[in-house]
């Protein structure tokens, strides 16, 4: 396996956990200072839509990185 495929790997993994995130709201990571800045920046809906955004682009990197 070269790096380039783990690269991608991750990325569909981190993709992944960021949608997951957005969507399950686990409290133990949902009440966190960053993610709780971004809630009063962008509103709750804002913020699950911007997680969900960075979600999907990393899944599609990942996908672009292992069909290359």
């Amino acid at each position: 396996m070269d790096t380039l495929t783990l690269i991608a790997y991750l990325l569909i993994l981190y993709g992944v956990l960021v949608l997951y995130v957005a969507f399950a709201k686990p409290k133990a990571i949902w009440q966190l200072g960053k993610i709780q800045g971004f809630v009063q920046l962008l509103s709750e809906r804002g913020t699950v839509i911007f997680f969900s955004i960075v979600g999907i682009a990393a899944i599609i990197g990942g996908i672009l990185f292992l069909v290359r």
